[in-house]
């Protein structure tokens, strides 16, 4: 029950007090589960084994900690770092302490009434209070893309909730309902990597059924037809004219995301880096690689938006952890989807779809930041438990190793609990501080956490602008490039703000440095042809 609810809170849960209303939350959620979880093994297991995969997330986890001696900002990797651990251990947690048939059920539970208040809610944000919405808020889950993180998991698992208790009016009748809503959401966002991910799932577990049974499996093609349903009832709703929102639809259809060109900077990136950059600081490191002005330009790189992610998880663990923690991720994730290939094969309905979910959560991962978002994160950890539960790990172990649950579990509880809070307070006090003018609450924020860029981003502003304070702005725009050493436009207000103060030394070194990224970037080639700096 409790697992259901925490499914029920995070896929809904929003708060105005953060830059990002969505996110922050949910991680509050995702950590607070992931928490009472390990206070549980700490009371509960006698004691933690590792077999092959657990000694690959142990060297996985100690490389990660030796990327903090040349990570830019220690804190978001010492953050991730206990985050991945959680993530790992909730799933070992889960398996050890419940039965394969009760993790059946929990899953999906869990996905079914998370399905059903995610649906309510967006319905009532939408259609009851009229609220407009648009790539950045498409549904309670937050950008759009996020909502086809979590579809990848819930329309399979929902399909398996409803066949398994189909003779259940109540539960049939809001299982279809819920399923077709989510169906149409889908095609509404377009969300691509999503819907070739569940269509060439099916597609695989329809030839594989009919290797094995020489039947045709007519309850999988269940997908495509939803799919065309969807496709079908949401044109004659375009075309009748009820759609609220067409332009923005329309804007978020033709997102041009510029992947291939991505993913070639981020391989020069890691050519460039053989031990990584340190692990979760793609986002730091990223834009002297990113060749901005040119056609070749990762995108998102502009003053107003910012490239987090390679929008490929392998991408994503090599540019940040070199060749040594990128393959050992590698196995991990390979064992994983070997395991799930291995239970269609030798099992029944229930593995094939759960393979259906697997094969479409690392499908989309390819091209997008799927497990590095905290709902599909939290959705899979039920997945993978009841996938790595099922059939027991295909490799069999000759040696393993076993450790005391609390000298695991009672550091990484401190840890995550401490960095988790630190990072949600600094983030309200510099949202509410920012938007209500408050430099001495942003500036708390920054105290509290040293190593949050956004805030002392905010702080430039605030100095500049309502405190009329050039050199303390300078002071904490400095502070934000020593922890995002090649954002080009922090570069270049650093250029202006150190010409505005006379500092025509420093102002030749950030404009450099500025330069160096993009060459031919207009702002900065101008920074001295009066030294004024913009407002």
């Amino acid at each position: 029950m409790l697992v259901v609810i925490f499914s029920c809170v995070i896929s809904v849960v929003n708060f105005g007090g953060f830059y990002y209303q969505y996110n922050y939350p949910k991680w509050v959620v995702f950590d607070s589960f992931c928490i009472l979880l390990v206070i549980y093994a700490i009371r509960s297991l006698p004691s933690i084994k590792l077999n092959v995969i657990g000694f690959a997330i142990g060297f996985l986890a100690l490389y990660m900690l030796i990327t903090l001696a040349w990570a830019p900002n220690i804190f978001e990797s010492a953050l991730f770092i206990c985050r991945f651990l959680a993530f790992t251990l909730s799933i070992y947690i889960l398996i050890s302490s419940f039965s394969k048939e009760k993790l059946l059920s929990v899953m999906t539970d869990s996905v079914f009434y998370a399905s059903i208040v995610f649906s309510a809610a967006t319905i009532y944000e939408r259609y009851w209070l009229g609220n407009a919405y648009s790539s950045s808020n498409f549904s309670p889950i937050g950008f759009v893309n996020y909502l086809g993180h979590v579809l990848n998991i819930w329309i399979p698992i929902l399909v398996l909730s409803i066949y398994n208790k189909r003779k259940s009016l109540p539960h049939l009748l809001l299982g279809l309902i819920s399923l077709a809503f989510l169906m149409h959401l889908l095609v509404e966002s377009n969300t691509r990597g999503t819907i070739l991910g569940l269509l060439f799932a099916e597609i695989i577990v329809i030839c594989v059924i009919l290797l094995k049974t020489k039947k045709v499996p007519i309850k999988y093609f269940s997908i495509s037809a939803a799919f065309l349903g969807a496709v079908v009832s949401y044109s004659a709703i375009d075309e009748l004219g009820f759609s609220k929102l067409e332009t923005q639809l329309k804007l978020i259809q033709s997102l041009d995301t510029g992947r291939d060109k991505l993913f070639l900077n981020t391989i020069d990136m890691i050519k460039d880096n053989p031990y990584g950059v340190g692990v979760n600081n793609f986002e730091y490191i990223h834009q002297k690689y990113a060749k901005a002005g040119t056609e070749e330009s990762s995108p998102y790189i502009t003053e107003l938006s910012i490239l987090r992610t390679p929008y490929n998880i392998l991408l994503k663990f090599y540019s940040e952890l070199g060749f040594i923690g990128g393959s050992l991720f590698l196995v991990i994730f390979g064992l994983v989807f070997i395991q799930a290939l291995h239970n269609l094969l030798k099992g029944d309905y229930i593995d094939a779809w759960i393979f259906m979910a697997v094969f479409s959560l690392y499908f989309h991962s390819m091209f997008s930041s799927v497990f590095l978002t905290p709902v599909s994160l939290f959705f899979s950890i039920l997945l993978f438990s009841f996938l790595l539960s099922r059939r027991g790990f295909f490799i069999k172990s000759a040696v393993s190793f076993r450790i005391e649950p609390v000298f695991l579990c009672l550091p990484l509880v401190i840890f995550l609990g401490y960095l988790s809070t630190l990072k949600t307070v600094s983030g309200n006090l510099t949202s509410t501080g920012y938007r209500i003018g408050d430099t001495d609450k942003v500036q708390s924020a920054l105290d509290m956490n040293p190593h949050d860029y956004f805030a002392a981003l905010r702080l430039f502003d605030l100095y500049l602008i309502k405190e009329r304070n050039a050199e303390q702005a300078l002071k904490s725009l400095e502070h934000a490039i020593k922890l995002y050493p090649y954002n080009l436009y922090m570069l270049i207000r650093a250029a202006e703000a150190s010409a505005q103060l006379g500092l025509n030394n420093k102002a030749e070194m950030y404009k450099a440095r500025a330069l160096a990224i993009n060459p031919n970037n207009t702002q900065a080639l101008s920074v001295n042809t009066g030294g004024k700096l913009r407002e």
